[in-house]
């Protein structure tokens, strides 16, 4: 590899300071692309820093046009997937591009090439006003779902039970929106799940399914994921086939995948799926499942890399993970003191917290509430879940 070579990471936030490390280790010249504020931890971490709004395809493309790189990757955040998939089609690098990024970021375009293609998937309307809305109930049975199109993770999505709730979701999804429609869907009760692909030249390497630990606030909001999932055969196939198909109705190439998926007496469906590696854990958990270094592959792709090579050396068999992010369910306050006074080893891969003294601590309700993450492996996934308990019993949490 040319150690010369030149990585702008979109975003310095906490998701992206392995991939900034990764890139680092392999020799790789990392600029972070970020706003002059909040000073994220990537700051610190990256050879430079370029200011941009990573949200803003044009700002980011024309900073990039002086930078002289090489490539240009993110991960664990969509807010600058589509600057990505732009930048990269107009300075000729290796990623997705633009218009299936553009899918990706808009869930009323991404659902209606999902259905055009014959995925399955909820079914939907688009609305944007209280009228339209009142139509689009009258073919969905209540529960529905209100979904804001173009916010990431658990934001901008709210449950009803009722009319009056689907009102209240709507003028809520509309206020956390910067678009002047919302989408409403059947909500599909049932088990839910996610999986990991890697997509590259047009052959997918890998699907990974994970299981994925949800805590009840507006909506179902992730807090772990863990590998491998207990299903049927014919789950993981069915998996295997939906991400398949929904990676080939989107168009996506030379990218990462992150999938979330449903069950429903029996049949799987794909509730969305976005162009870039999951958070929260999610690019470790792929590590410690098949034996590599997955932001290896990420960087090596992206410079132009072949990541097969990184891809050709994972282990014979997977191995069992757990990845769980720490919160407060109730109590709120300002943090007094945190500590993990409890040990490390090979099978204990991270103990990290995201607050310090005399920050504030809110009750969960989103993922920005986080206070910190463990990551753990074994050999099943009780064995994980027995050492994330333990882990927990050896952390101090004091609040004022």
């Amino acid at each position: 590899m040319d150690k010369n070579k030149r990585l702008l990471v979109l975003g310095a936030g906490r998701g992206q300071v392995g991939l900034i490390k990764t890139a680092k280790d392999m020799g790789v010249v990392t600029v972070v692309g970020t706003m002059p504020n909040n000073n994220p931890p990537g700051i610190s971490l990256s050879d430079e820093v370029c200011y941009m709004d990573i949200s803003n395809p044009d700002d980011v493309l024309s900073k990039a046009k002086g930078l002289n790189l090489n490539g240009i990757a993110t991960c664990c955040l969509d807010t600058g997937v589509t600057s990505l998939g732009r930048s990269c089609e107009q300075l000729d690098l290796i990623g997705l591009k633009e218009n299936a990024a553009v899918l990706c970021q808009d869930k009323l375009k991404m659902k209606t090439a999902l259905m055009e293609s014959g995925i399955s998937t909820a079914k939907f309307f688009k609305v944007s006003s209280e009228e339209e809305l009142s139509k689009s109930l009258e073919n969905i049975m209540l529960p529905v779902i209100i979904k804001a199109t173009d916010l990431q993770g658990s934001k901008g999505i709210y449950i009803a039970h009722t009319k009056q709730e689907a009102y209240e979701g709507y003028r809520s999804a509309m206020l956390d929106t910067k678009r002047e429609y919302c989408i409403v869907e059947e909500f599909i009760e049932g088990w839910e799940f996610g999986a990991q692909s890697f997509v590259y030249d047009g052959e997918v390497l890998f699907v990974m399914p994970h299981g994925d630990d949800t805590f009840m606030s507006h909506t179902a909001i992730p807090v772990g994921h863990f590998v491998p999932i207990k299903c049927s055969e014919d789950i993981l196939s069915q998996a295997e086939e939906c991400v398949r198909g929904a990676i080939k109705a989107l168009d996506l190439n030379n990218c990462a995948v992150n999938v979330d998926l449903i069950v429903k007496d029996g049949k799987v469906y794909i509730i969305e799926l976005t162009g870039r590696v999951g958070a929260n854990c999610l690019p470790e958990l792929v590590s410690i499942n098949f034996g590599i270094n997955y932001y290896q592959m990420i960087v090596a792709m992206a410079i132009g890399d072949n990541p097969k090579e990184i891809w050709e050396k994972r282990d014979k068999e997977t191995s069992a993970g757990l990845a769980k992010m720490l919160f407060s369910e109730k109590d709120t306050g300002i943090l007094k003191k945190i500590e993990y006074t409890g040990s490390f080893d090979e099978e204990v891969l991270e103990v990290t917290f995201f607050k310090k003294p005399g920050d504030e601590i809110r009750a969960f309700n989103n993922s920005n509430d986080c206070i910190g993450q463990v990551i753990v492996r074994g050999n099943t996934y009780e064995e994980c879940e027995m050492k994330i308990k333990q882990i927990e019993n050896d952390i101090i949490l004091q609040l004022w």
